[in-house]
């Protein structure tokens, strides 16, 4: 036999003696787990014999707690579900009473609430907010008291060692008197910063504001365009019915019967396509606000909110707009810190009154009281250029601030240009379509009479009616567009919130976080 196949008989011997070489095993287990006082083995009170281990049946994997597992039934049970996600998707779901209207100031609150940036930047503002109070301490006292006790070893060169317990208090009131305007520069830095947090803030406001109030338009446009195909349908089922009589006189063709139909059938497509497009405006005002909208209507007319050019618009930028007026307030505000660090670099001036208390203080001294009120001058002479450095690193703060604020008066600027432009075209475009509208209406009523005349043919009637409501269409179309561009240079200038809410001013927005004590 040679070395291979030994080996390869002693594999086999080796695995057909594992499962006893198991059980054994297992069995010794039990009897070495300690011993009951009659000599029954410990683990032999909780284990099972091999026939009951054989027999039992495996427990369900529903016993496992698996939300996914067959039921007894022969079902997969429903998963656990949050109830707060639950309510919450219900909410979303809804859908409004008939004849309800939506109210666009009050969808844009309850998005504001909701919405995480809002609430980061509402933070934010009152960090900046106690940022003032934190400056403005400079100006008050300070009062601070310190209590020690303990023991002492004292070891004078004259006389003896002496282990005692040494006890003291000092209470000390300080007053800042005259710092060369570093607190004064400190708190003005510090309001600086909440106006800038603020106007932060209202920026945030006012892109919300601007994203839902373009999705109700879309909603509204959508409306207006379904009572369009409506009216239009009714206009050619009209149609249908004159060319079927004027067929019975004699005076049509089957022909034309078919060609109004077929017309009218088009026109009941387009109310399909255009009742899908206002179930997808429905859905993303319903992504922005989260539920669904009732009723648009007709929103202000924003233009006697509107400056009268663009030149006059550019002109409030500095004042109103809040992108612009951040960057002037971060600009003040790395200013008067400059201003705070060079007052460190003179003399500060102060007043302190201090109490002490000692006991047993070096030596068996007693008891002593002593107390001073006295002005203090200190000045820094050198602390390795780290003043100067602090103030060059500001002074580089600052020319980064200026370059700031100079692209972003460029960027508005230039924004508030161009919707000028493309509101002075969708104004122009108004007078141009009423008068469309017009004249169609007028040869719709004249096709009318000359085709029950018999001077007109069909064809003739149905391209007048399609062009009346396709020019009725394009009006809608641009309202919508006149309306957005002018809710966009309101945006730019921070009063777009004021106008559809009607100059009502915000509620607190401020809500709990997430997962916090209500």
């Amino acid at each position: 036999m040679t070395h291979k196949s030994r080996i390869l008989r002693s594999a086999a011997i080796i695995a057909l003696s594992l499962p006893f070489l198991l059980q054994g095993a297992a069995l010794s287990a039990a009897d070495v787990a300690g011993p009951q006082p009659d000599g029954t083995p410990v683990a032999a009170l909780n284990a099972p014999t091999l026939a009951e281990a054989a027999t039992a049946e495996t427990p369900p994997i529903s016993a496992l707690n698996d939300p996914y597992a067959i039921g007894p039934d022969g079902k997969i049970p429903p998963l656990p579900t949050d109830s707060a996600a639950t309510a919450q998707a219900a909410r979303e779901n809804l859908e409004p009473p008939p004849g309800a209207t939506e109210s666009l100031r009050d969808a844009i609150v309850e998005a504001l609430k909701g919405n995480p940036e809002i609430q980061i930047a509402l933070a934010r503002q009152d960090d900046a907010k106690y940022g003032v109070d934190e400056a403005r301490s400079g100006y008050l006292p300070h009062l601070d008291a310190t209590v020690a006790l303990g023991g002492e070893l004292n070891q004078p060169q004259i006389g003896a060692d002496s282990t005692l317990r040494r006890s003291e208090g000092v209470v000390t009131l300080s007053q800042n008197v005259w710092d060369f305007g570093t607190t004064i520069n400190d708190i003005k830095r510090a309001r600086a910063t909440y106006r800038s947090a603020q106007w932060a803030t209202r920026e945030r406001i006012e892109a919300i504001a601007y994203d839902i109030a373009t999705a109700y338009l879309a909603l509204l446009q959508q409306q207006k365009l379904v009572d369009l195909s409506n009216q239009e349908i009714a206009a050619n089922e009209k149609i249908v019915k004159i060319v079927t009589i004027q067929n019975d006189l004699g005076l049509t063709t089957s022909a034309d019967i078919s060609r109004a139909k077929a017309r009218l059938d088009n026109v009941r497509a387009t109310l399909l396509d255009r009742t899908s497009a206002l179930q997808q405006a429905r859905e993303s005002y319903r992504r922005l606000t989260n539920h669904l909208p009732g009723l648009a209507i007709d929103l202000p007319s924003p233009a006697a909110a509107l400056p009268v050019s663009a030149d006059a618009a550019v002109g409030l930028i500095d004042e109103r707009s809040p992108r612009m007026a951040q960057a002037v307030q971060d600009r003040r505000s790395l200013d008067r810190q400059r201003a705070s660090q060079t007052g460190t670099f003179f003399p500060r001036l102060a007043f302190q009154a201090q109490g002490n208390w000692r006991d047993d203080v070096q030596g068996r001294t007693g008891t002593n009281r002593d107390a001073r009120a006295m002005l203090t001058v200190t000045y820094n002479f050198f602390n390795g250029g780290a003043d100067i450095a602090v103030r060059n690193r500001i002074a580089a703060r600052l020319r980064e601030a200026d370059y700031e604020l100079d692209r972003r008066r460029r960027e508005v600027e230039q924004d508030i240009r161009i919707d000028f432009n493309a509101l002075e075209a969708a104004r122009g475009k108004i007078v141009t379509i009423e008068s469309e509208i017009a004249s169609a209406q007028k040869v719709v009523d004249l096709y009318a009479q000359q085709f029950r005349e018999g001077r007109r043919t069909v064809f003739d009637l149905l391209d007048s009616q399609q062009i009346l409501f396709n020019a009725r269409a394009n009006q809608v179309a641009n309202m919508t567009a006149k309306t957005a561009t002018e809710f966009r240079v309101l945006q730019k200038l921070g009063g777009l919130f004021d106008l559809v809410s009607g100059g009502e001013p915000l509620p607190p927005l401020v809500v709990p976080a997430p997962g916090t004590a209500k």
